[in-house]
């Protein structure tokens, strides 16, 4: 048992891409659509580009790793990943397209861009589609047309649909399409309480304060995510429904004992709920989440509330709040804190030196432990999880 932990392989299931600066002009005839997103070419800087909205706002500047399949490649050499799982940034699903044919036509565009880095790299990427959810005629069209033209194994859909819950009787069939081919769905969250639309909570929740739309919102609308799954019985239904939910499910792990325990307590609250508790459902059903904790102690809780065999490593590469080697700021290190967590005989200062961030004494003045993962928990979670979730032969 040998440490840091050297996987034999290492899956990576949350990183995106963006579209090329090169589709900038054919994608015009969208523009109309406020919120929708294109990627130009930087005027300054030849390695990166901004996303661009429909009004001309430019979003985000990105690097040429967030669409280049070339330079993605060198970087996942780098880190060793072996499979990089590739989702489209989830402000570019088109939840808030009116019509229907244009949705599913910018979805067909992402994902068609997708299978070509898969295509261009087949033993290192694998995509997950987009769908045009608000429209599930289309939504189910492109979920079969993703299966069986791209092998595409899984979907990634935003945490609500222009504001609708998972949950909303529209978009069963969507889920239960996924379930009949076996497709893995991931659930990432944008929208709702990271860009409000009633006043008070806007202002509230406006990114310039300390980024919380991205660091408060984001885990919030995960577990309403799961909670939406949950109790609106989409998990009970369809029990052999792959989820992972993205942020080792925001605050969903944290909660789950206050939403089982709030069911029992105000019953008359749950009349048309799920008869499986949260606690059940995570359990018997499909349930999984990723490790991008940020901690080391979060990680604790989750792994106590999941186990290993239910979250697979995820990085949110190539974005700044992805897990980055703090002691190398140059270097996205997808599965830093798996791999550099103690095994159950490592001497804990050996691992200490690698989360030096942190201050081991905690508040009662005793010295933190962290948590101790064996090498089958480890490769586990960077490896044996994401094939389980996707559905690929181990």
């Amino acid at each position: 048992m040998g440490y840091p932990f050297r996987p034999a392989e290492k899956w990576d299931v949350h990183t995106h891409t963006t579209l090329s600066p090169d589709t900038f002009s054919a994608l015009e005839r969208f523009s109309s659509y406020a919120d929708f997103v294109r990627v130009r070419a930087h005027a300054v800087k030849p390695c990166c580009a901004e996303m661009v909205n429909g009004r001309g706002e430019v979003l985000r500047v990105i690097e040429d790793s967030a669409y280049d399949g070339a330079v993605r490649a060198r970087e996942c050499e780098k880190c060793g990943v072996t499979m990089q799982v590739l989702s489209p940034t989830p402000m570019m699903i088109p939840d808030f397209v009116d019509n229907a044919r244009d949705a599913a036509e910018i979805c067909r565009i992402l994902n068609d861009d997708n299978a070509r880095l898969v295509a261009a790299f087949p033993g290192r990427f694998m995509a997950l589609g987009a769908l045009p959810m608000a429209h599930p005629d289309e939504a189910v069209k492109e979920l079969a047309r993703v299966r069986h033209e791209h092998g595409m194994r899984g979907v990634e859909i935003n945490s609500n649909v222009n504001g609708a819950d998972l949950d909303d009787s529209r978009f069963f069939p969507i889920f239960e399409a996924a379930e009949a081919l076996s497709m893995a769905v991931f659930v990432h969250p944008w929208g709702g309480f990271m860009n409000p639309s009633e006043p008070v909570l806007k202002t509230r929740m406006n990114a310039s304060r300390n980024w919380r739309p991205w660091l408060a919102g984001m885990p919030m609308e995960t577990a309403l995510a799961f909670d939406s799954l949950c109790r609106g019985r989409v998990h009970e239904r369809l029990p052999k429904l792959r989820v992972l939910y993205a942020h080792g499910g925001g605050v969903m792990p944290a909660i789950l004992g206050r939403l089982e325990h709030g069911s029992y307590c105000r019953p008359d609250l749950f009349p048309n709920a799920s008869a499986m508790d949260p606690y059940e459902t995570v359990r018997a059903c499909a349930v999984y989440t990723d490790t991008l904790v940020h901690s080391p102690f979060a990680f604790a809780a989750l792994l106590g509330t999941m186990g290993a065999g239910r979250i697979a490593m995820g990085s949110d590469y190539p974005y700044p709040l992805g897990e980055i080697d703090l002691p190398d700021v140059d270097g996205i290190y997808p599965g830093h804190m798996t791999e550099h967590l103690p095994g159950p005989d490592t001497d804990a200062r050996a691992a200490w030196a690698h989360f030096d961030w942190i201050n081991p004494v905690r508040m009662d003045g005793t010295h933190a432990d962290l948590p101790r993962l064996t090498d089958h928990e480890k490769q586990r979670i960077l490896s044996g999880t994401a094939k389980e979730w996707l559905g690929v032969a181990a």
